[in-house]
């Protein structure tokens, strides 16, 4: 199968190019300047690279989408694959959570088993436009961690893993005041709360550490990439990379994130933090890593559109990054973090995903996708 487009404005890292860009047998065969004759007219759009998503809880959403009621896993997969893909997001890393306390339906054991059943069923019935991997968020406090994983992690879609600990107190929930507020409206006493912070304290000090060795030599078996999720001091970078870490995701401080450069690591920004102008639990914005400099990539967290959104927003006024870097956050960066040597960037060679972009009356439109050279949106 082949393609060309033409008449549009191609982002290539090196810069924009105005020309042509054709597709041969599921790459990018040629990007030339000039308008070709033969070819699908753009009409002056943008063409960018399609966008790499390693963390959504996208799919969750589609498989509960009200407590209590739970979707046919595969129609949850289809759509969720449909918002993605009318985004721009070609490949996408379905953040799943393993152990989290507390946690909704859709993350118990026989729950999680069933909605990676209809991923994986969906992906090879061909139901799927994007290409899906999955992203098993790991609660290293947690009491199930070390059972649960092992045959989740088995699964063939298994592309990524992270480290998370959301024990109010520390990290992305440094400040406890929300927590003990949503406790006292659900009736417990100020000692069934100072019991119930006593026995998440006594749960990460039983688990973490064991849990953190224990999920890394996984990874590392398997030689996938590993992450480490809201790290707030120089001591956690210095204990994720202590794991062979190499993707700071959300860091919640500046010197958090500077640590993790420090060290090597790719550090992630959820992009609803860029576009909201902060971070919804008060920590470090990404736009402040931004105007200090630090290159930086973004993943969606829990808006699949935000990183669209981020690429055009960083090229545009208020930060003035030139095209290619600016859509190199969305795209390269999430490539070279996941070791995707294969797509991120408009270049010959690589994978032919591709998306049209138009801006019209402030907001950033979809057009046109490819995943692999065939059209699919």
């Amino acid at each position: 199968m082949s393609a060309i487009l033409t008449n549009a404005r191609i982002v290539t890292p090196d810069g924009v190019v105005s020309g042509a860009l054709a597709m041969a047998d599921g790459v990018i065969s040629a990007i030339d300047e000039g308008n070709s004759a033969l070819g699908f007219d753009c009409e002056g759009d943008w063409l960018i690279p399609g966008i790499i998503d390693i963390h959504t809880d996208n799919l969750e959403r589609h498989y509960f989408p009200r407590p209590g009621i739970d979707w046919n896993p595969v129609s949850a997969a289809i759509v969720h694959d449909g918002l993605c893909i009318s985004v721009g997001v070609t490949t996408v890393y379905d953040s799943l959570s393993v152990g989290s306390f507390g946690a909704g339906e859709s993350r118990k054991a026989d729950n999680l088993h069933r909605l990676v059943d209809g991923l994986h069923g969906a992906v090879a019935a061909g139901m799927l436009k994007a290409d899906h991997r999955i992203h098993w968020r790991c609660e290293a406090p947690s009491d199930v961690l070390a059972d649960w994983l092992p045959p989740l992690a088995e699964r063939p879609l298994t592309g990524l893993y992270s480290l998370m600990d959301h024990t109010p107190g520390q990290r992305q929930y440094r400040n406890t005041s929300r927590f003990f507020t949503m406790w006292r409206k659900e009736g417990l006493s100020e000692d069934d709360i100072a019991a119930r912070m006593a026995e998440r304290a006594e749960r990460v000090a039983r688990n973490d550490a064991r849990n953190r060795r224990f999920v890394a030599a996984i990874a590392h078996e398997q030689k996938l990439p590993l992450a480490s999720h809201d790290d707030e001091t120089v001591a956690h970078i210095e204990d994720a990379a202590s794991h062979g870490v190499t993707i700071a995701e959300f860091p919640v401080t500046a010197e958090a994130a500077e640590a993790a450069r420090a060290h090597g690591m790719c550090v992630i920004m959820g992009g609803p933090n860029l576009i909201r102008g902060g971070s919804y639990s008060g920590n470090v914005p990404a736009s402040a890593l931004i105007e200090a400099g630090m290159h930086i990539g973004f993943a969606s967290d829990y808006v699949p559109r935000s990183l669209l959104e981020c690429a055009f927003a960083l090229a545009g006024e208020r930060w003035g990054l030139p095209m290619e870097q600016a859509v190199d956050t969305v795209t390269g960066a999430p490539a070279r973090a996941m070791g995707l040597d294969d797509r991120g960037a408009l270049v010959p060679g690589r994978r032919g995903d591709v998306v049209r972009v138009r801006q019209h009356q402030g907001q950033v439109i979809v057009r046109g996708v490819w995943v692999a050279g065939e059209r699919v949106g």
